[in-house]
């Protein structure tokens, strides 16, 4: 968890993830009232054939969403 932020009348908090997410958690019952995920940079990116990347770099973009199609 990287922040964590209340609502103005401080039923609500929001906590921001490092893995992109950000929930909505309710402050009385503790419960999770919804995930929100924000989009990869390379999310749907083909990256079949491509040419100049180490096999690491190649494996950073597949962990970031690119993929080969």
């Amino acid at each position: 968890m990287w922040s964590v932020s209340f609502d103005a009348q401080g039923t609500v908090v929001a906590s921001g993830s490092n893995d992109g997410t950000i929930k909505l958690w309710a402050v009385h019952t503790g419960e999770c009232i919804k995930t929100l995920c924000s989009d990869r940079p390379y999310e749907r990116m083909n990256i079949a054939g491509i040419k100049g990347l180490t096999e690491t770099q190649i494996s950073v973009l597949k962990l970031l969403g690119a993929c080969e199609k």
